[in-house]
């Protein structure tokens, strides 16, 4: 069926039972996978640990096609095609297919678990992962036109929307200006001066559109434009799919040159537009052109705002998953502080010295990238480009630059040490209880919750039943309910308080003061909504993926049966400000 822009190629009906079993294998074989990868990271010349993860991936695509898990069988089939390219040696960097394959693991278990909680199987939510695996071996790029459907007959009107400022038909033009794109792209690969590099593709891009004549060249130059926009803007990042993309766009000024505009004709040059409106889509529109793209191709009616909180959903790893990848921070991070005391005591504090520190920068801010830590990630580039900037001029660093630098480590620790918290915690406001506090004192209130509503649910079945001959069944259920809402009331999550009062309101008006009884299918609508309240506060306790999908089924029973939440209860309450 449709899902904004997209299409939902399966939704699982795989039992929870199931789920949670296939979810400990995939655990399991991520512990293994990441020591086989930390020992290929050490001597990338020996593929054998690679070899030993080629076998558990192919049995992991096994089990997510007979369950039917569409998503997951694409992201596993994917790793183990990547394994394999790396054992064959037909990838170029090696390394940086390594650290795809580990983000590739750890969001398959995500989405598992996703799946769990309620998440439609939508394999648009893996896209970016499918493709930065498919990138790495150089392999076609999923085309977004299979999940993505922007309306690319959209009469778009650039008469005036660039110049050009040399001479000649687009092809002369294209020739004269390739250089200057190529010199633009090589710069971005090795992340040399980006923003410098970023302007060179602008202005490319814009002469082509001005030297352009058909609509559809017009179209793709423009297209092209606002990606590097948002590029600039820094609102997207120049990941492996997207640098391939860029190389995407030179094939086609290559085409240009050889062929004119006709070559924006073919299936190729629609596929590449898709691709880069895919990007533009799931970005906010930092300057006016990229906000007429947006407008002109409607990609503002596709329901990312969905598709995006549930592709966050893939980073909330509990501790146990993710202790092997805090120990390899917590190492990268007490060899940088090392560099930086040995600087300290030497008394010269010579940036030359700690330019072999650069290589531990870069790797702490990916591994944090990989978990979607981009707070502490951008603090970490941020130091590594002031350190790579003090090395390159050569100059001595002072106490102050040096306490600046060992601050931000402190900031950076302070996350991985709370990181089950710290990866959706996302709020800079401090005030009230601290997120790990909350987040133990939540769990005590979850257990507690979990004992009464075990009551609440065998009065409700026993209700069920024996219909309303058995009513005394239920006299203590209203008080429970009550004790339910206050319990959530003191911790200052008003949400699960409404729904509690809504439930109990239900039980009250409908069950015990209708002496008739209810149908059998509003019965349903209460069961779901007593265990959506009940799967909440035992993702709680597990540190699962979105919890807070619990509660959604059951606020949408309850407003089913004519009793919704209180207006002002809708927004998840506190836990989703630290959770």
């Amino acid at each position: 069926m449709p899902f904004g822009g997209y299409q939902v190629l399966g939704n699982t009906g795989v039992d929870r039972k199931t789920l949670v079993w296939i979810k400990e294998g995939v655990d399991d074989t991520l512990q293994f996978m990441q020591t086989a990868l930390d020992e290929f990271t050490a001597n990338s010349e020996d593929t054998t640990p690679i070899k030993t993860c080629i076998g558990a991936l192919h049995r992991i695509e096994g089990v997510m096609q007979l369950v039917e898990i569409k998503g997951a069988k694409m992201l596993s089939a994917e790793l183990e095609l990547l394994a394999c390219a790396l054992v064959e040696e037909k990838v170029k960097h090696k390394i940086e297919a390594a650290e795809v394959l580990a983000a590739g693991m750890y969001q398959l278990t995500g989405y598992l678990e996703s799946l769990y909680h309620g998440q439609a199987d939508l394999p648009l939510i893996l896209l970016p992962i499918l493709n930065d695996c498919r990138a790495c071996r150089e392999a076609e790029l999923f085309s977004e036109g299979d999940f993505f459907s922007p309306l690319l007959s959209s009469t778009v009107s650039l008469a005036d929307a660039g110049q050009c400022s040399i001479a000649g038909d687009v092809s002369m033009v294209a020739k004269k200006m390739r250089p200057g794109y190529l010199s633009g792209l090589l710069g971005i690969i090795k992340q040399d001066h980006e923003s410098e590099n970023l302007e060179k593709l602008i202005f490319v891009l814009e002469n082509l559109l001005g030297a352009s004549i058909t609509e559809e060249a017009k179209r793709f130059w423009w297209i092209a434009s606002g990606v590097v926009d948002l590029l600039q803007a820094g609102d997207l990042k120049p990941s492996i799919a997207i640098k391939m993309l860029l190389g995407r766009i030179d094939r086609q000024i290559h085409r240009v040159i050889k062929n004119g505009e006709s070559t924006f004709n073919e299936d190729l040059a629609e596929k590449v537009s898709k691709n880069l409106l895919f990007y533009i889509a799931q970005s906010p529109a930092c300057n006016e052109r990229v906000g007429q793209i947006q407008a002109a191709f409607r990609l503002g009616d596709t329901s990312m705002a969905d598709i995006d909180k549930a592709r966050e959903s893939l980073y909330g790893f509990n501790v146990n998953m993710i202790d092997s990848v805090t120990t390899q921070l917590n190492e990268e991070l007490l060899t940088i502080k090392d560099g930086l005391d040995i600087a300290r005591r030497s008394g010269t504090s010579g940036s030359e010295e700690l330019a072999s520190l650069l290589k531990n920068f870069s790797m702490v801010a990916d591994i944090l990238n990989m978990l979607g830590m981009g707070k502490q990630m951008a603090l970490m580039n941020q130091q590594r480009e002031f350190l790579a900037d003090k090395v390159s001029r050569n100059e001595t660093l002072v106490d102050d630059d040096l306490m600046g630098i060992a601050t931000a480590l402190l900031q950076v620790e302070s996350a991985i040490a709370h990181l089950a918290s710290a990866i959706h915690y996302a709020d800079d406001d401090q005030d009230g209880i601290a997120p790990a506090e909350y987040e133990a004192l939540l769990k005590i209130v979850a257990k507690e919750l979990l004992d009464i509503m075990r009551s609440i649910k065998e009065a409700v079945d026993h209700y069920a039943l024996e219909g309303p001959s058995s009513l005394a069944v239920l006299a203590d259920t209203p008080d429970l309910l009550k004790q339910m809402a206050n319990v959530m009331r003191t911790i200052n999550d008003e949400q699960q308080a409404s729904l509690a009062d809504a439930i109990n309101q239900f039980v009250c008006q409908e069950l015990i003061l209708n002496e008739e009884g209810v149908s059998g299918e509003r019965l349903d609508l209460l069961a779901d909504a007593i265990t959506g309240l009940e799967n909440y506060c035992q993702a709680v306790l597990e540190e699962s993926v979105a919890p807070e999908l619990g509660l959604q089924v059951a606020i949408a029973s309850m407003a089913k049966l004519g009793f919704p939440l209180e207006q002002g209860s809708s927004q998840f309450g506190a836990y989703s400000d630290v959770a």
